[in-house]
């Protein structure tokens, strides 16, 4: 974007007052550069008469050594000039912050919908026209705040949502299977930079990497792994992925050369890297294993994360912590539990090496938690949960509280949306932090329902919120909303099936607005 199409967009955003008083800076510096013209003019018209002896006066030919003197005089001018210009330049004006203003448009790809519910939620607030749909089908949203879920039976395959209007503002779309194991997963926005971590080709039947171009030219995606051995390596170049427009490329892990064939094929952890050469990518890993399938949650490196929703029971949990540097870093780890702060892991700092992913078992006394690392470098941090005949995955995450681009709400606070909720729904609170109050609304097809019900967080815990679906309902979405005042908020959908298992969601900062670079007047030199 050009700096004058995101000044333009700036003064529409702001209203009529900006514009006016663009319009008056204009006439003041149109003013300013005719008093320069008509100063040139007037100086260079009397250098000019004084250059000859014809022309200047009298007694200025009767100085001894008249050429100085004129030298002098001109010189004298061009300050007088130069003063006059360097008042009348507008001063640089003081930097700008970045200007949020709401999304219009969104995209969310589903990787795979063979025998999924696929569920849509926005939240409500927005104004205006709008329209949501997937490719194929009706309009699926038409108002803001209203939920919409099917059970696919025919058409299935990948699905890419689209939204424009009042339905773009925080647009999320999951989809959930129980086809060996309940597995679900949150339909991508495209970005540039993913990474996943989980259980890798050496125990799992199979790992599916999904890349999705929802954008009318092809990408080139780079493609790199981790194996608790290092680096996996392949020849030159056949890690990257060209995915044609609007479409998706399924590469299997351990099995294509782009999926790192054989290199892959007997690791049993593994974290993924996915990122953008051209354009932007939506990606996701689905790992199916003897015992159970799951979705693993995308994240992003930090020095500073927290992994929410790690289930209660007594089945194994284990900690991955992937390093994408070259350096071994040193990772203190803290539970937070409904008790309070307490050691995982029995260690007060962990050691993992450079560019390998690095498992630890975890202590959890079968209580729900969730985990607060600190690193000196950044790290990829994951938890996978095995219960029973399944298993369930979940990664580090930005908290609520925050604007879906990162930034503090300074007033209201941050909102997480969840699309597929049911009987067995359980939300995971987290506050490492200060203390918090949270509001949850359900919200149906028909937009919200029932009384908003505040939860409170303690500082330092995890809390455990059952949520039963609306009576006579079979499904519904929920928004979850940090109250004024509060400290920010980690969450997780935990979904339990009788008979399928359980499948746990990261919930991040819906993706309600988008920033427009700061712009600056900068005088020319």
């Amino acid at each position: 974007m050009s700096a004058g199409s995101a000044f333009a967009r700036v003064r529409t955003a702001l209203g009529p007052a900006a514009r006016a008083a663009f319009r008056f800076g204009r006439a003041v510096l149109r003013a300013a550069f005719r008093l320069v013209r008509a100063t040139t003019r007037t100086v260079l018209a009397f250098a000019a008469r004084l250059s000859s002896a014809e022309t200047r006066p009298q007694w200025m030919n009767r100085l001894p050594g008249n050429r100085f003197a004129l030298a002098a005089l001109v010189v004298l001018a061009l300050v007088a000039l130069y003063g006059v210009a360097s008042f009348a330049r507008p001063a640089a004006s003081a930097p700008r912050r970045s200007v949020a203003v709401p999304v219009t448009s969104a995209y969310a790809a589903c990787p795979d919908t063979h025998g999924a519910r696929v569920s849509a939620v926005t939240p409500p607030g927005s104004r205006g026209p709008g329209k949501a749909w997937v490719a194929g089908t009706p309009t699926v949203l038409t108002t803001p705040g209203t939920s919409w879920s099917a059970d696919v039976t025919k058409n299935a395959g990948p699905w890419t949502f689209g939204a424009y209007g009042s339905l773009a503002p925080g647009l999320t779309v999951e989809q959930t299977t129980s086809d060996g194991g309940l597995a679900g997963t949150r339909c991508l926005q495209p970005t540039a930079d993913l990474w996943f971590a989980g259980p890798g080709p050496g125990d799992a039947h199979d790992v599916g990497l999904y890349l999705t171009n929802v954008d009318d030219r092809p990408v080139t995606a780079m493609v790199a792994a981790l194996s608790p051995e290092g680096s996996i390596e392949t020849p030159e170049g056949q890690n990257y992925v060209q995915v044609n427009p609007h479409s998706t490329r399924l590469v299997q892990v351990g099995v294509q050369v782009e999926g790192f064939g054989e290199a892959a094929a007997g690791t049993k952890l593994i974290a993924l890297h996915v990122h953008a050469i051209t354009g932007r990518i939506a990606a996701a890993v689905r790992v199916q294993r003897k015992k159970g399938a799951d979705w693993l949650p995308a994240t992003v490196p930090g020095d500073q994360v927290v992994v929410p929703g790690v289930p209660s029971g007594n089945g194994h949990r284990r900690l991955l912590i992937a390093v994408p540097g070259r350096d071994e870093v040193g990772v203190s780890v803290q539970g937070l539990s409904k008790d309070g702060a307490f050691a995982p892991t029995g260690e007060r700092t962990l050691q993992a090496p450079a560019l390998a992913v690095t498992p630890f078992d975890l202590g959890l006394g079968g209580k729900a938690a969730a985990l607060r690392l600190v690193s000196n470098r950044p790290i990829v941090a994951a938890i996978v949960a095995d219960e029973g005949d399944d298993f369930a995955v979940t990664a580090a995450t930005p908290p609520l509280g925050a604007t879906g681009h990162g930034e503090q709400i300074t007033q209201g606070g941050g909102i997480g949306l969840v699309a597929d909720d049911r009987d067995k729904t359980t939300l995971l609170l987290t506050a490492p932090g200060p203390a918090a109050v949270v509001r949850l609304t359900q919200i149906m097809a028909q937009g919200p329902t029932g009384t908003a019900q505040d939860v409170k967080v303690p500082a330092g815990r995890t809390v455990e919120v059952a949520m039963p679906p609306p009576a006579g309902a079979d499904d519904y979405g929920l928004t979850i909303v940090v109250r004024p005042g509060s400290g920010p908020v980690y969450a997780a959908r935990l979904l339990k099936i009788k008979k399928r298992g359980l499948t746990v969601l990261p919930v991040p900062p819906a993706r309600m607005f988008a920033l427009l670079p700061p712009v600056a007047d900068v005088p020319l030199p």
